[in-house]
């Protein structure tokens, strides 16, 4: 499974206010380290999996 996959999963498992929180998050650890903005960086690829999960989530749920 690829970690987009994972957290596209995960996201619709969370409330509106998780899947806020974790944006936030992602936006304070690419503020803490720049190299986690790159996707090709381990970790900033799963960020932004996680990223876009939780935005896209979030975007369905408005739309409805």
């Amino acid at each position: 499974m690829s970690m987009l996959a994972k957290y596209t999963e995960q996201a619709k498992t969370m409330s509106g206010d998780a899947l806020t929180h974790a944006i936030d998050d992602i936006k304070a650890c690419w503020l803490a380290n720049e190299d986690w903005q790159e996707p090709a960086h381990p970790y900033g690829a799963k960020l932004w999996a996680e990223w876009d999960a939780y935005i896209v989530e979030l975007q369905k749920r408005r739309s409805r």
